[in-house]
């Protein structure tokens, strides 16, 4: 019974043992690698995780490594906050000198987690694997009192390389900028071409196999800045819409990018293949923000804002033209008042045509601009009237015609439909007052286009007023200014 007492006692006081390490750290890879280039430098990325395990707190990470051999440099990467079930990623960047021999160098690394509060620190070791590539370094030898003159073998370097080897990985990966080309090649075979390059969020991006040597059949995919694949191609045969070519084998990716980074090109061959003739050009072409405009915030508000409110309401005199009006940002409202004499009839109206771009659409109406015109009473509230579109005219504009009852300052709103609203949606308000018993009043009985134009043309200099024989003295020419 004695025995058995001291063995229950000893259990008791014997403490629990501390969690493992190596549970409650997980690296990924497990051994990771990277390749660079003498004279040069590259990057691979592992990523930590802080397991759930019994004790486990959040934590500090960092890492370490013991000393590299002479010729190769490690930054370090810095620290980074887990917390409890969560990942985080680590970037090593290694520099190699321009003498370090190829080969390949494997390096410790230690992972530590530390925590506030007294917790003990925790730790998971790792090797990193660096490969240096290129031809082996020889020195030069030395003079000796040898008789005779010693030999200098080089070791031969890989032939089957381009410019911008080596790439072949994304940490290795070359930058490619933007609205440039390169001449590339796949060799030997199965060889990976990666590239990167800043992406903006929201511009739209485009790279293409603009020529492919025959032989190859190259393919396409895009990563996001965490290594995720967003978009894959092989074939691209409609380049030309009109004219599509199921025989265009060469690929090409367009894509809006989602947010800033660092975006990575992988490019190989399809079935593996490689050569030193296997030549490709890839591009990579920025089309800013593609069809739809974008809003640019300082030029969005025009000489009348705000006048988004009745009360903000400026002032449109009978028979005025107030120019350049911005329907901007989305579900603007523009505010105007005026002065009704009772009896007496108005027209308001919009006018976009001035504002046309080069391809004429819906008429002359500005593309994007279909305004809405709602006219109140004296209150700014109490609905008299409303137009979308002139009745009868080729317009998307609107116009509304208005006989007061009583003396007093009416409302006006205009707006754009389904509150659609940028820069470029722009319009004229004219405000008529009619003569008594004029019938031709209104917006819809101008012909043609507007004689004012949005920015007046530069005039030159005729060349004869420069003429100095004194017999030709030149006469000025009368020239009506049109009224708008």
């Amino acid at each position: 019974a004695l025995t058995i007492f001291a063995i229950l006692a000893l259990a008791l006081q014997t403490p629990a043992m501390p969690a493992l390490a190596q549970a409650a750290i997980t690296i990924s890879p497990a051994s990771p690698s990277v390749s660079v280039p003498p004279g040069g430098s590259g990057q691979t990325t592992i990523t930590v995780s802080n397991n759930s395990i019994t004790g486990a707190v959040d934590r500090n990470f960092s890492i370490t490594f013991a000393t590299p051999p002479p010729g190769l440099t490690i930054t370090n990467p810095g620290t980074v906050f887990i917390s409890v079930g969560s990942s985080g990623a680590f970037v090593i960047t290694v520099t190699a000198s321009s003498t370090i021999a190829p080969g390949v160098y494997n390096i410790i690394g230690t992972v530590t987690g530390n925590a506030s509060g007294g917790q003990a620190a925790i730790s998971q070791g790792f090797n990193l694997a660096v490969t240096v590539t290129g031809a082996t370094f020889t020195p030069t030898p030395t003079t000796t009192a040898t008789v005779g003159v010693p030999t200098i073998t080089p070791t031969r370097g890989p032939v089957c390389r381009d410019g911008f080897e080596g790439d072949g990985n994304p940490a290795s990966a070359k930058v490619i900028d933007i609205n440039t080309a390169q001449e590339r090649t796949i060799c030997p075979a199965g060889d990976e071409d990666w590239l990167v390059f800043g992406g903006v969020a929201g511009k739209i991006y485009t790279v293409d196999i603009s020529r492919m040597d025959p032989g190859i059949d190259l393919s396409l995919e895009l990563f996001d800045p965490d290594l995720n694949s967003i978009a894959f191609n092989d074939d691209f045969f409609n380049r030309d819409p009109a004219n599509p070519n199921p025989g265009d084998i060469r690929p090409r990716i367009s894509i809006r990018i989602p947010v800033d980074g660092r975006y990575y090109v992988r490019i190989r061959d399809t079935a593996g293949r490689g050569g030193v003739n296997f030549f490709y050009v890839v591009a990579l072409i920025s089309e800013s923000y593609g069809p739809t405009p974008t809003l640019v915030r300082e030029i969005c508000q025009d000489l009348f804002e705000p006048d988004g409110l009745p009360e903000q309401g400026k002032l449109l005199t009978s028979n005025e033209l107030q120019e350049d009006r911005k329907l901007c940002p989305a579900g603007d409202a523009d505010w105007v008042v005026f002065f009704g004499k009772a009896a007496k009839r108005y027209i308001i109206y919009t006018d976009s045509r001035r504002y046309r771009g080069r391809n004429v659409v819906n008429g002359e109406t500005q593309a994007g601009a279909d305004t809405v015109i709602i006219l109140t009473d004296r209150d700014g509230v109490s609905l008299i009237d409303f137009n979308d579109d002139i009745p009868g005219g080729n317009s998307l504009d609107s116009q509304v015609e208005f006989t007061p009852d009583v003396d007093g300052f009416y409302f006006v709103q205009i707006k754009n439909t389904g509150d659609i609203g940028n820069q470029f949606v722009r319009y004229d308000l004219v405000l008529l007052l009619c003569l008594p018993g004029q019938t031709d009043c209104g917006r819809a009985s101008v012909p043609g286009t507007p004689v004012v134009p949005l920015t007046p043309a530069p005039t030159g200099t005729p060349d004869n007023e420069f003429n100095l024989d004194p017999s030709a003295t030149p006469r000025p020419t009368a020239t009506n200014t049109p009224v708008p």
